[in-house]
């Protein structure tokens, strides 16, 4: 049998350009689409931008960190920004469940 291959958890810190140029604007609704694509497959867990849209918090899930710049190399912003990757220990959420059914 073969072996499963182990699916680590990384935090990434996208810090975005202090000034959003038309080329970088025009890149976003891309970024979007490939972002929401890659929520679909549970590659990306999470997403989130803070309200100055100055930085952006990716959790992701590959391999190792070389799996992660892979899938990094695909986001079109990726040439505008710089990139931090962390690797987690663990990654808790709360859990998500189906609302309770009332039968009446």
């Amino acid at each position: 049998m073969k072996p499963v291959p182990m699916v680590n958890t990384f935090q990434i810190h996208i810090t975005l350009p202090d000034i959003f140029s038309r080329r970088f604007a025009a890149l976003i609704p891309q970024q979007r689409e490939r972002v929401n694509q890659l929520l679909e497959e549970r590659v990306i867990l999470n997403y989130a931008l803070d309200m100055d849209r100055s930085h952006l918090w990716v959790t992701m899930q590959a391999n190792n960190q070389e799996g992660i710049m892979d899938i990094l190399a695909t986001f079109p912003i990726i040439k505008e920004v710089k990139v931090e990757i962390f690797e987690l220990a663990f990654f808790d959420t709360a859990p998500m469940g189906l609302p309770e059914l009332n039968m009446n």
